[in-house]
């Protein structure tokens, strides 16, 4: 496969706007005038960039298997009026096949649109479930590189943003400026500092989640790696950090298809220096193979081995940085309160620190963590699942997925030998329990 669509992408989905903002139309006359994007990695995260920059309520996005977030993505009251769109690329993405089996369950098949590639398991099921749209997926384009792509523009387009605007912009990306860019910053990286505080102005701000996934996934292989650092509450100047800063982007909102565009091509350089390809995720499969070990094994798996949280913290050494996997429903609330650990713990550690809510992360830092330097800390939190929800098609649940998601993904750092605690708790409230 050449994965070199993205460059087209704007082109493309110029000549494609109109179909979009007909079916876009087409929804809300319809009744259809809430939307929920179903999907993890790039198939989501950009949805979620542009809900953010834009200001628009009606758009949201499920890339959680926690049963709560399920629960709270649809309320009975929206059922009726949300447009389900299901983007997986591969058209096997379980968490994404997950949120089609139970929604499709409740609502009507003229409420789903699905994104995805010719020939799918996805497509299959819209085709059979006859949804309102099945719209084809660039085969030459890899999901974290899809934002200029239907994955972003039909996003766009329901929320009655300017995407024709955003697509012009990008066309007149400065290619080789992104280049120049992107070579700095790894270079900047075999010297040394190979952490990246990714920081926009605050009318971007939440595309700061969109570079991560694409720095990391892209980069982290092969023991090398850019480490993304978003919204670190420490905010030390650590010797190993360098800087995106505000003045590395631009402030305006209707930038930002260039912003995509121009980080797109950063990051193909950024691992043309390193020596990496930037297009594959050797280590994302393994994850997976070890949630579904643990899903077919029910009660009977053994117990993870894993550090002490004082072994975690004794282990620690210059130039590591510190990483919390949480697995719990991601409300303000509870991010909040995991960013107060974080902090706790970068203060004590003297080190960079992540947060990673579990399963998004696997589809967007988890291949740096697997196959990236030696040098996270990895705290992963569960918790007691309160009242799960079924999903017979899959014969599982929500619950026993997002647990057999966090459990195969400590089984692959610790096969890489990777440092690991895991913490499991009752609810949510004993987050503050965990103080290094």
């Amino acid at each position: 496969m050449n994965p070199l669509g993205w460059m087209r992408a704007p082109e493309e989905s110029l000549a494609q706007w109109n179909e979009l903002v007909a079916l876009a139309a087409g929804a809300k006359s319809d009744g259809l005038d809430r939307t929920l994007v179903c999907g993890m990695g790039g198939s989501s995260l950009v949805a979620d960039v542009l809900a953010q920059t834009f200001r628009v309520p009606q758009l949201h996005v499920l890339d959680s298997t926690n049963p709560a977030a399920v629960r709270a993505a649809v309320s009975d009251a929206d059922l009726a009026r949300t447009l389900f769109v299901i983007t997986s690329k591969s058209g096997n993405t379980v968490e994404t096949l997950a949120f089609c089996h139970h929604f499709a369950a409740r609502a009507r098949p003229e409420q789903f649109v699905a994104i995805t590639e010719t020939g799918t398991p996805l497509a299959a099921l819209a085709r059979e479930r006859r949804f309102r749209a099945v719209i084809p997926h660039p085969p030459d384009v890899g999901g974290r590189y899809s934002a200029l792509t239907a994955v972003g523009m039909l996003p766009a387009a329901l929320g009655g943003i300017d995407g024709r605007a955003l697509l012009l912009r990008a066309l007149g990306v400065d290619v080789e400026a992104a280049k120049t860019l992107g070579r700095k910053i790894a270079e900047s990286a075999k010297a040394g500092r190979d952490k990246l505080a990714v920081a926009p102005p605050p009318p971007i701000a939440g595309l700061a989640s969109w570079v991560e996934q694409l720095v990391a996934e892209s980069s982290g292989k092969g023991g090398r790696g850019v480490i993304p650092i978003v919204q670190d509450p420490a905010g030390a100047a650590l010797p190993d950090i360098q800087k995106a800063g505000a003045s590395d982007f631009s402030a305006d909102p209707l930038d930002l298809g260039m912003e995509f565009l121009r980080w797109e091509y950063a990051t193909a350089a950024l691992c043309e220096v390193l020596g990496v390809n930037a297009f594959d995720q050797p280590d994302v499969e393994e994850a997976k193979r070890l949630a579904r070990a643990e899903l077919e094994g029910g009660t009977k798996t053994a117990v993870l081995k894993t550090m002490t949280t004082a072994e975690l913290r004794r282990s620690a050494r210059p130039g590591d940085y510190f990483a919390i996997l949480a697995y719990v429903p991601p409300t303000p609330a509870v991010l909040a309160a995991l960013q107060d650990l974080r902090g706790a713990w970068g203060r004590v550690l003297g080190c960079a620190t992540t947060l990673g809510i579990g399963p998004r992360y696997l589809h967007s830092t988890g291949q740096l963590h697997k196959g990236g330097p030696a040098t996270g800390l990895f705290l992963v939190i569960t918790t007691d699942i309160a009242e799960d929800i079924e999903i017979p098609e899959l014969r599982t649940s929500f619950g026993a997925l997002h647990h057999a998601q966090a459990r195969g993904d400590v089984r692959a750092l610790l096969a890489r030998g990777r440092r690991v605690t895991h913490v499991h708790l009752s609810n949510v409230t004993e987050l503050a329990q965990i103080r290094p």
